[in-house]
């Protein structure tokens, strides 16, 4: 069932991006904004993709009368990340839902048969874009809602207003794994992109429901002076602690961490979806040794294999966070995910 929650920076050296090696987006060195690349499918996406045909015929005959009952203006997101700003922005006037749940990988959510229902009565669809949901195309051809295809009027693609980070100039291959060629999709880790987010929501609501415009206008003003209240406070407390080194196993952070002046040094994963080799694994130790970093940051569905290997030979730990909001039954709106997130850093870094 479809879930229901209540509810930025060039690279190079700033935040310590290793400036010459793929990053876990699959961002190869000279990364630069402005330039999309040729584009081949990596692993994992070409067996997304193939799974997804049968997925979607077996969701067409699945499907029955189901889907949930719209009470205010029928609004879809991809990520729980986005519902959160959504209803914190749009309140009684909107009946909005997710496809994708908190714990969840959002590069790799199932399809399941209320998603066409849910999609096809949708007057607006909020995604991160970037090439993050590469399972929705499908999902939106089944639903045969024109409003919210590409180019409809209720098609919102969430990364135009975002400054995004780590695209790459050079051109992409299944060698360097599972790539995002359009730039690195993690960016509502940062409060400031959360804030161009509800900015836009507020935006759309408003042409969509005109007579709501005061309402979103109001929640938004609202939205902005909380998080603004907050963003210095965490960040102070982040700028206390005595080494603000860490290792990454996907590179979901790079957005968190310039936002909180946070070093990376290196990654697990060096090309996402392939499990790091034996000289992966030695450098990214040796980088860890370098810094003195004793911490690596992993997402609950990443596997704990390597990180574990890596932490035990640094004598360091794995601190494994939420990266949505919903991720845990605590974190019901967007600042309880970054209060969460900076509690959880400030603890493991002393």
């Amino acid at each position: 069932m479809t879930t229901r929650i209540s509810m930025t920076t060039p690279v190079g050296q700033r935040g310590g991006r290793p400036p010459a090696v793929p990053d876990q987006c699959g961002k190869a060195a000279g990364l630069a904004r402005g330039h999309s690349p040729e584009r081949s499918p990596g692993p994992a996406r070409l067996f997304l993709e193939g799974r997804l045909a049968v997925w979607m015929m077996a969701l067409l005959l699945a499907l029955g009368p189901v889907g949930p009952g719209w009470a205010g203006l029928p609004v879809v997101t991809t990520t729980t990340d986005l519902l959160a700003i959504v209803q914190a922005i749009g309140g009684d006037r909107v009946d909005a839902v997710s496809i994708g749940r908190g714990h969840e990988d959002p590069h790799f959510v199932e399809p399941r048969p209320s998603f066409l229902t849910t999609l096809g009565r949708a007057q607006l669809l909020f995604l991160i874009g970037l090439d993050l949901e590469i399972w929705l195309r499908p999902l939106l051809d089944g639903a045969r809602n024109l409003t919210i295809k590409p180019g409809g009027r209720g098609y919102v693609d969430c990364s135009q207003v975002i400054p995004v980070k780590e695209i790459p100039t050079v051109r992409v291959d299944p060698s360097m794994g599972d790539v995002h060629p359009l730039g690195n999709p993690h960016y509502w880790l940062d409060p400031a992109n959360a804030l161009r987010l509800a900015e836009l929501i507020a935006r759309k609501l408003s042409e969509a429901d005109p007579a709501g415009a005061a309402t979103f206008a109001a929640n938004l003003a609202a939205f902005r002076r909380d998080l603004e209240a907050r963003i210095p406070g965490w960040k102070a407390r982040l700028a206390k602690v005595p080494n603000r080194k860490i290792a990454c196993f996907h590179s979901s952070w790079i957005y968190f961490t310039d936002a909180f002046g946070l070093e990376i040094v290196g990654y697990v994963e060096p090309r996402p979806g392939i499990p790091p080799t034996g000289r992966e694994i030695a450098a990214l130790v040796a980088a860890m040794q370098a810094a003195g970093a004793k911490v690596i940051l992993r997402e609950r569905y990443h596997p704990d294999r390597f990180a574990d290997l890596v932490a035990g030979k640094v004598g360091g730990k794995v601190l494994v966070l939420p990266a949505s909001v919903g991720a845990e039954p605590a974190i019901k709106t967007y600042p309880d995910l970054i209060e969460t997130l900076v509690a959880r850093l400030e603890s493991a870094l002393q």
